[in-house]
């Protein structure tokens, strides 16, 4: 069987590993297999009917426990859109549970991870980088003659410490073993936006033409969105990410906000990120990206923020007078016409008089110019007196009908207001 994913580099386009269910562990949580099924089947309808040449579902880590290998096969035995994997050590052991993991896989894949540094290999594996290489050619070897047909990464851990030129010779090294993409990982999360990119070009100037790379970039100095953007300009097409940037530390790129920005004005990506060939060969279903970040948020507990990018409380929301006004010029893009996410209007010390108008006629009240300035200055007052930043239409209500305020023309259905309100 052919590696779709790798093709799809050959060929211009951006593929994703996804990894909210295996480094996104290690940001402190837990998915069962079944949430991990889930996250994995809306993920692969945002490429409707082609998440198997862009997607590749990093389904857990099984040599860590029962558990863990049980929570791996289910999404193996349940997803076929897209390819699944596994990922372990680049031992015997390890390889063998990966391939026992990954049994009966539609696209099956694993990822062997090796210390690419001196000084990682001898903590990891007691020994330098260059015999952790060879090393993991032999595991590649090894997996490859028990399962010719499966796809076999490798990811390289600390890489982006390490000379360029000898990671490229690695990763062929590793390609003549029968690896299929070398996964370049900044394990730490060190490098600035500028190195990030002079990294990636002098490794992919110095590697085989024919190599396929993934950039994997850890966000602890905050950079891992922007990290793995210079790695794609740089000409790096596989990038690594997990949903609502979960992953170790300081976790790593949000997919949510990686695939919004690919896809978001596809045809202004050569200009502002020198990718010419469009990156999917059909168009995302951004609409499709909000619900599944709530799915991910109640599975892992991990609240969305007012302030996160794309899927966060904020998006869309209003509460002072001149967004009131004209809300498109506060916004880079329509939220509603792009993901599907309608206006809300909220109740804060910040509200003008035509918030208060707005949020008042939704609730079913018509309030005259007095009427308004007076429930304006109650809900300031209100907001500092109790510490609260957002009040509820609730309270709203009770101090309009307390005041006899306004013509109660009858509560609309609360999902049924010209603007939503908190």
């Amino acid at each position: 069987m052919s590696d779709l994913i790798r093709e799809s580099t050959q060929r211009g386009h951006v593929i994703i590993h996804e990894e909210v269910a295996r480094d996104g562990a290690q940001g402190k949580t837990l998915l069962n297999g079944e949430q991990r099924t889930q996250i994995a089947k809306r993920q692969c309808a945002l490429f409707r009917d082609a998440a198997a040449h862009h997607l590749v579902f990093n389904a857990g880590f099984p040599s860590a426990g029962k558990e863990e290998f049980n929570a791996t096969r289910h999404v193996v035995l349940n997803v076929e859109e897209c390819y699944v994997g596994a990922a372990g050590r680049a031992t015997r052991a390890d390889v063998d549970i990966l391939l026992s993991a990954v049994e009966g896989a539609k696209y099956g894949r694993i990822f062997i991870a090796v210390p690419a540094s001196d000084r990682m290999s001898q903590t990891m594996l007691h020994c330098d980088a260059a015999q952790a290489a060879r090393s993991a050619a032999d595991m590649v070897r090894y997996a490859k003659d028990r399962r010719p047909d499966l796809c076999v990464d490798v990811a390289l851990a600390d890489a982006c410490r390490c000379d360029a030129k000898r990671i490229a010779d690695t990763a062929s090294v590793l390609s003549d073993a029968g690896m299929s993409m070398a996964i370049i990982c900044d394990t730490v999360g060190s490098l600035y936006p500028v190195e990030a990119r002079s990294y990636f070009k002098s490794l992919l100037m110095r590697a085989d033409p024919n190599a396929s790379f993934v950039a994997h970039m850890h966000n602890d100095l905050g950079f891992g969105l922007m990290n793995t953007l210079e790695a794609l300009s740089a000409g790096a097409l596989g990038l690594t990410s997990s949903w609502l940037s979960l992953g170790e530390r300081a976790g790593m790129a949000a997919t949510e906000q990686l695939l919004f920005l690919l896809s978001y004005e596809p045809q202004r990506l050569v200009e502002r990120l020198g990718v010419r060939t469009p990156p999917w060969r059909r168009e995302i279903d951004l609409k499709l990206i909000p619900s599944l970040a709530r799915y991910v948020s109640d599975a892992t507990g991990r609240t969305l923020g007012v302030t996160d990018p794309i899927v966060g409380t904020g998006v869309n929301s209003i509460s002072t007078g001149t967004p009131f006004a004209n809300p498109e010029l506060f916004q880079p893009f329509d939220p509603q016409e792009v993901l599907g996410i309608a206006p809300r209007v909220h109740l804060t010390a910040l509200a003008s008089k035509r918030v208060v108008a707005s949020v008042a006629t939704d609730l079913g009240m018509t309030l005259n110019d007095d009427e308004i300035l007076a429930t304006l200055l109650w809900l300031k007052a209100e907001a500092f007196s109790r510490g609260t930043a957002v009040l509820k239409r609730e309270d709203l209500l009770a101090y309009l009908r307390e005041q006899r305020f306004g013509g109660e023309a009858g509560l609309p259905a609360y999902g049924c207001p010209s603007r939503a309100t908190a």
